[in-house]
């Protein structure tokens, strides 16, 4: 029984750090605070290098995701390269300890269409990855909203002459979206569900559908009021561009 009760408390402790951890890079992600999201990363991997956590390696590789998207839009190319690395080296550990955990093949499948970012010259190959582990992803997953929100990402940022389609993203998004509102427990606080609603908000500015787009950044705001990039610059720069919507 002390054994039991141990183990409980146990539990509670990761559960609790994982939830601190995921709240901390949500409040970097909406206030644009690259540099503490970066502490945040800091502190996780202590914390797995002392309990081995397969859930909290989880969400470490998301913020390491999230992190190196960021550094490919700076220009920080070879940061994002070490980021990668660790990135990946997590994945497979993550998939030694579950072979069928979908969101970790959509993290795979995403990383893959990030390195197309560091390494144009091989996006045949890294695209052809990006889209098997993302397929895989679905596969076991078919009700999860990342695999669906990567499939949106991956139309959408594809060049058309290698298949890719912004109008064929769209639907992608809404359905990712409707998944994601379907739980309410993952849209509390989630910086990957405001992402993916700012991706179908730029799909339907890309694609024409003005009004559509619109719609979703006021609601992004009404969720997230204190969204820095989206109440600062992406909306704003909406607005200039499309001042009678």
């Amino acid at each position: 029984m002390r054994i039991v009760i141990i183990i409980a408390i146990l539990i509670g402790y990761l559960t609790v750090f994982a939830g601190d951890f995921r709240l901390e890079i949500y409040n970097a992600y909406i206030s644009g605070d690259m540099d503490q999201w970066k502490l945040v990363m800091d502190k996780m991997e202590r914390e797995w290098n002392s309990n081995k956590d397969s859930e909290l390696l989880f969400d470490l590789t998301e913020a390491y995701y999230g992190y190196i998207a960021w550094c490919i839009s700076v220009k920080k190319r070879d940061m994002a390269r070490e980021f990668l690395v660790k990135a990946e080296k997590n994945i497979e550990l993550l998939l030694a300890s579950n072979p069928s955990w979908p969101d970790v093949y959509s993290i795979k499948g995403a990383l893959y269409g990030l390195r197309v970012g560091l390494e144009p010259l091989k996006a045949p190959v890294y695209g052809k990855k990006s889209v098997e582990n993302n397929n895989r992803a679905i596969e076991l997953g078919p009700s999860g909203p990342r695999g669906w929100m990567e499939r949106a990402n991956i139309e959408f940022y594809k060049p058309a002459i290698f298949g890719g389609s912004k109008n064929r993203a769209v639907p992608l998004y809404e359905k990712a979206v409707r998944l994601f509102e379907a739980n309410r427990e993952l849209m509390k606080k989630n910086w990957i569900y405001l992402n993916c609603l700012a991706g179908l908000a730029n799909a339907y500015a890309e694609t024409g559908a003005i009004r559509q787009a619109d719609q979703v950044y006021r609601r992004i705001l009404i969720i997230e009021p204190g969204f820095k990039w989206i109440k600062e610059d992406v909306y704003p720069n909406f607005k200039t561009r499309y001042p009678d919507v």
